[in-house]
């Protein structure tokens, strides 16, 4: 696959969400778009995504994600990200196996989590944010994330 606009990857998520009544809040999306671009970058070797995620606060951030969901602020997101041509581009599942796969699992496996509660998964020392936050540098980077196992408590 090549790489993919995240904020099509980001109606997906949103797609199951409206679809299960399930809240995805502006941190709670950036979150698990993280983990699916991990997730993916783990089992492929490959990058999901051309945008590299910036080490925020609150954690791994993609600046055009934030840029299109800021307004919710911590409230529900309600709407779908529109393109230019004022259309909703969501992704086929069907033509990539290893992006739907990687997709269904972190939404099953975090749905019913919180922002707060991902953000501190996503803080955990030894993770590619806190590697680039503790070194004061902008982005993540790739081999971290790629190396990157989060121990669930």
């Amino acid at each position: 696959m090549n790489t993919i606009n995240p904020l099509f990857v980001a109606n997906n998520l949103l797609n199951l969400a409206f679809k299960e009544k399930s809240p995805v809040t502006p941190m709670k999306l950036q979150k698990l778009l993280y983990f699916i671009y991990r997730d993916y970058l783990q089992k492929t070797k490959e990058s999901l995504f051309s945008e590299r995620f910036e080490a925020w606060k609150y954690g791994p951030v993609l600046s055009s994600v934030y840029s299109k969901f800021h307004q919710y602020e911590s409230n529900k997101i309600t709407e779908y990200y529109k393109s230019r041509d004022g259309k909703v581009y969501i992704l086929d599942e069907k033509s990539d196996y290893i992006f739907s796969e990687v997709l269904q699992s972190v939404w099953n496996q975090y749905k019913s989590w919180d922002g707060i509660q991902l953000c501190e998964l996503t803080h955990k020392e030894g993770t590619a944010w806190y590697k680039a936050w503790t070194k004061n540098e902008s982005f993540l980077k790739d081999e971290d994330i790629k190396s990157e196992v989060l121990l669930l408590e």
